[in-house]
């Protein structure tokens, strides 16, 4: 299992560097079901390692010049605020066990339902999503009603990383994409930043908090992870980008009715 487990997390990692997002979807199901870690603190685990591998998949990006710096810092900030609201006063806040429509739940249960019904959306989301190509490398210009709405997004997303332990990267690409008006892989880059800053706050909000973590099992996974992103970063250059987010929004469509079967029947 351990082994299976090594496995998706390398994956993980690939998808990570190569889409800019999606990677993150994978890890808490991978914490949670291969390696015994209970989902609300597999959050906790997820923000490190997705904080981790974003950044040094976002180096690799910055390197070739595709990184907007005016745009991840315009969207970080709000995204922290909602990171820091989601894990300081949000998830505390649920009970370790709850009665809802009927039905016996435990906040795992919650947050992992939760977390499938995310990846159902973003799927779809996936579906749709495509490349204008009036978008250019070019220096980003943004005025302030886009500003506004990608502050908007930047809480939006950082309340859900907070929450699920995702990254929130397919919805920070398109965001970028049509709220910036950059290019696609200008936006995975951008994405990449984006997610290390709020995941790795979020990774400190639970330190403050007094949450424990293994710290040979979370650098082992990290170390998996990053590799497996630096490989994507690389391969991204070659690989038809459209092609690889159709056919991961097939798998994590998959995922999340998996994940909905295994928690609700």
């Amino acid at each position: 299992m351990l082994i299976v487990g090594a496995l998706s997390v390398l994956f993980m990692g690939l998808v990570l560097g190569i889409l800019g997002g999606g990677g993150s979807i994978l890890t808490v199901p991978i914490l949670t079901y291969f390696f015994d870690i209970p989902a609300s603190l597999a959050t906790g685990y997820s923000l490190f390692i997705v904080g981790a591998t974003s950044l040094l998949a976002a180096y690799a990006y910055s390197k070739q010049g595709l990184l907007d710096y005016k745009i991840g810092v315009l969207f970080a900030p709000p995204s922290l605020l909602g990171v820091f609201v989601a894990r300081k006063y949000i998830l505390p806040a649920i009970p370790d066990s709850s009665h809802l429509a009927g039905s016996f739940f435990t906040k795992d249960q919650i947050i992992l339902v939760s977390f499938a019904v995310l990846v159902l959306i973003i799927a779809v989301f996936m579906f749709k999503t495509k490349e204008s190509e009036s978008h250019t490398d070019a220096p980003s210009k943004t005025p302030p009603y886009q500003a506004l709405w990608i502050a908007i997004e930047g809480i939006t997303v950082g309340l859900i990383t907070g929450f699920v332990g995702a990254g929130g990267g397919f919805m920070i690409v398109p965001a970028l994409t049509l709220l910036g008006g950059i290019s696609l892989r200008k936006a995975i880059a951008t994405s990449l930043f984006i997610i290390s800053i709020k995941s790795l706050f979020g990774f400190t909000v639970d330190l403050s908090e007094g949450v424990s973590f293994d710290p040979i099992l979370l650098s082992s996974i990290s170390a998996i992870t990053i590799l497996g992103s630096l490989a994507g970063a690389k391969l991204s250059t070659h690989l038809p980008t459209h092609t690889l987010r159709k056919g991961f929004a097939y798998f994590v469509l998959v995922m999340g009715i998996l994940i909905l079967a295994k928690e609700l029947l």
